[in-house]
Protein backbone atom coordinates (compact mmCIF):
# COMPACT_ATOMS: atom_id res chain seq x y z
CA UNK A 1 0.00 0.00 0.00
CA UNK A 2 1.30 3.56 -1.15
CA UNK A 3 1.85 6.49 1.27
CA UNK A 4 1.26 9.03 -1.69
CA UNK A 5 -2.08 11.01 -1.79
CA UNK A 6 -4.71 10.55 -4.39
CA UNK A 7 -4.41 13.22 -6.75
CA UNK A 8 -7.94 14.91 -7.11
CA UNK A 9 -8.78 16.32 -10.70
CA UNK A 10 -10.72 19.32 -11.29
CA UNK A 11 -12.54 19.79 -14.29
CA UNK A 12 -13.24 23.74 -15.15
CA UNK A 13 -15.88 23.95 -18.25
CA UNK A 14 -16.11 27.29 -19.03
CA UNK A 15 -19.15 28.61 -21.82
CA UNK A 16 -19.98 32.00 -22.76
CA UNK A 17 -22.24 31.91 -26.00
CA UNK A 18 -22.56 34.85 -28.19
CA UNK A 19 -26.08 36.08 -28.07
CA UNK A 20 -25.37 36.41 -23.53
CA UNK A 21 -23.37 39.13 -21.92
CA UNK A 22 -19.68 38.61 -22.05
CA UNK A 23 -18.08 36.93 -18.81
CA UNK A 24 -13.92 37.16 -17.96
CA UNK A 25 -13.86 33.51 -17.64
CA UNK A 26 -10.04 34.04 -18.40
CA UNK A 27 -9.98 35.68 -15.07
CA UNK A 28 -12.05 33.47 -13.19
CA UNK A 29 -10.12 30.48 -14.30
CA UNK A 30 -6.72 32.22 -13.63
CA UNK A 31 -8.13 32.72 -10.08
CA UNK A 32 -8.41 29.48 -9.42
CA UNK A 33 -5.05 28.46 -10.94
CA UNK A 34 -3.38 30.77 -8.49
CA UNK A 35 -5.30 29.68 -5.73
CA UNK A 36 -4.52 25.92 -6.16
CA UNK A 37 -0.71 26.96 -6.73
CA UNK A 38 -1.00 28.95 -3.03
CA UNK A 39 -2.43 26.27 -1.08
CA UNK A 40 -0.27 23.31 0.50
CA UNK A 41 -2.27 20.85 -1.16
CA UNK A 42 -1.40 22.18 -4.26
CA UNK A 43 0.20 18.75 -5.67
CA UNK A 44 -2.43 16.70 -5.31
CA UNK A 45 -4.84 18.48 -7.22
CA UNK A 46 -4.61 18.23 -11.23
CA UNK A 47 -6.77 21.30 -13.00
CA UNK A 48 -8.10 19.89 -16.17
CA UNK A 49 -9.91 23.15 -18.18
CA UNK A 50 -12.67 23.01 -21.25
CA UNK A 51 -13.14 26.24 -23.09
CA UNK A 52 -16.07 26.86 -25.51
CA UNK A 53 -18.19 24.08 -24.29
CA UNK A 54 -20.85 22.14 -25.54
CA UNK A 55 -23.43 20.12 -24.48
CA UNK A 56 -21.51 17.02 -25.84
CA UNK A 57 -17.94 18.31 -25.02
CA UNK A 58 -19.70 18.11 -21.13
CA UNK A 59 -20.34 14.74 -22.00
CA UNK A 60 -17.04 13.84 -23.31
CA UNK A 61 -15.02 15.70 -20.71
CA UNK A 62 -16.62 13.65 -17.77
CA UNK A 63 -15.60 10.41 -19.46
CA UNK A 64 -12.37 11.34 -20.07
CA UNK A 65 -11.12 13.23 -17.91
CA UNK A 66 -13.41 11.44 -14.48
CA UNK A 67 -12.92 14.50 -12.64
CA UNK A 68 -13.54 14.62 -8.75
CA UNK A 69 -14.54 17.98 -9.18
CA UNK A 70 -16.67 19.88 -11.67
CA UNK A 71 -16.40 23.95 -11.83
CA UNK A 72 -18.99 25.61 -14.10
CA UNK A 73 -17.81 29.00 -15.63
CA UNK A 74 -20.91 30.23 -17.38
CA UNK A 75 -24.64 31.65 -17.16
CA UNK A 76 -27.78 29.56 -16.25
CA UNK A 77 -30.57 30.15 -15.69
CA UNK A 78 -33.98 28.52 -13.53
CA UNK A 79 -33.80 25.70 -16.11
CA UNK A 80 -29.97 25.05 -15.82
CA UNK A 81 -26.71 26.20 -17.17
CA UNK A 82 -26.38 27.64 -20.89
CA UNK A 83 -23.71 26.26 -22.97
CA UNK A 84 -22.61 27.07 -26.83
CA UNK A 85 -24.74 26.52 -29.10
CA UNK A 86 -22.50 26.74 -32.09
CA UNK A 87 -19.08 27.06 -33.37
CA UNK A 88 -18.41 30.86 -34.03
CA UNK A 89 -16.40 30.97 -37.77
CA UNK A 90 -13.20 33.40 -36.91
CA UNK A 91 -12.27 33.18 -40.54
CA UNK A 92 -15.27 35.26 -41.92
Amino acid sequence: MSNSPTVKTILVLAASPVDQARLRLDLEVREIQEGLQRSKYRDQIKLQSRWAVRINDLRRALLDVEPQIVHFCGHGVDEGLIFEKYVVDCLG
